[in-house]
């Protein structure tokens, strides 16, 4: 549930913050074009990720609590219990698989 509201505001905003677990943040490449390939490559967002970003700014909680009609402390409540269910299957070692985000795997 969470992952299709950080990939809705990263196509706003260049950094979403999931509190206690990180920051996704975005970076816009130019188009560019291969001299040794012929070849034209669009513009492209890539997507990366900061654990050291952990300070709730509000952001995510707020466009989910507008969006569901829920009280925001009720919001962030259910983010860190969804933060640690992520953070336990990072520490056994398994991938956490966000959709239209990309995999998050502990290293």
């Amino acid at each position: 549930m969470i992952e299709k509201h950080i990939s809705s505001l990263l196509y706003r905003y260049q950094c979403v913050i999931v509190p206690e677990f990180g920051a996704f943040l975005t970076e816009i490449r130019s188009a560019r074009f291969d001299e040794k390939s012929k070849t034209f490559f669009p513009p492209q967002k890539t997507v990366s990720f900061n654990a050291n970003i952990k300070h709730n700014d509000g952001l995510l909680a707020n466009h989910i609590a507008q969006l569901t009609q829920t009280p925001y402390d009720v919001v962030v409540s259910d983010l860190l219990k969804e933060v640690a269910k992520w953070n336990k299957e990072l520490v056994a070692n398994k991938a956490i698989c966000l959709n239209n985000i990309g995999d998050l795997v502990l290293n």
